[in-house]
């Protein structure tokens, strides 16, 4: 189900997590907060690979990348950004932890058209990739992260919630590769949905 190469990124996103999670370190040290990275971003992830079988279609997440800053065609760097380790990074160290940013994957998909043509979805059959395919699938992860901001009050462990809540709003951001930018394309009705469903979260969570 998993590449090594997407499993490696998978880790060292990981990583990058706890450390802004942790940062600033403070004396006091919660070992449970280890284990908050690693369910909502394998949660997450499994939930779309789940879903993208239903859409036909084979998904292999990596580093979120950031290439073009502008509308001409020059308006890009000549190498992709590796945005999902630099920006959340860098961002939390600048600002002593005050700003916690969770931008850490894309996903790229491949269409299984095999299995695409015994299956018929709508009116017609559609033997391609299309954005609704790449819109549910990413709605998929979002409604597994609202799931786990559920159960997280109920085995008392309200951190799960918060930074599922904080995780999803990042990546519901419709900008550049992001989950949220798949979806609002795919259907900005689902978009808004969720994106209001998050807001109510994580009102809550500040109350």
């Amino acid at each position: 189900m998993f590449t090594k190469k997407e499993l490696s990124s998978i880790i060292v996103c990981i990583i990058i997590f706890e450390f802004i999670i942790y940062f600033p370190f403070q004396n006091e040290f919660n070992p449970l907060l280890l284990f908050i990275p690693i369910i909502i971003l394998f949660t997450s992830i499994l939930a779309k690979k789940i879903a993208s079988e239903y859409y036909c279609i084979s998904i292999e997440h990596r580093f979120w990348e950031f290439q073009r800053f502008g509308f001409y065609s020059r308006s890009q760097f000549d190498k992709p950004l590796n945005s999902g380790l630099i920006f959340p990074f860098f961002i939390s160290l600048f600002s002593l932890g005050e700003f916690k940013m969770f931008t850490f994957l894309q996903f790229d998909a491949k269409n299984i058209p095999e299995k695409r043509i015994l299956k018929e979805r709508g009116y017609k059959r559609k033997t391609e990739i299309n954005d609704s395919d790449l819109g549910f699938t990413s709605a998929w992860g979002f409604f597994s992260l609202i799931i786990l901001a559920i159960i997280g009050p109920i085995i008392d462990f309200t951190e799960l919630s918060k930074y599922s809540i904080y995780f999803g709003l990042w990546n519901m951001i419709p900008f550049s590769n992001l989950d949220g930018t798949k979806l609002f394309f795919g259907s900005v009705l689902t978009w808004a949905v969720l994106l209001i469903t998050f807001i109510i979260g994580l009102a809550i969570i500040v109350m």
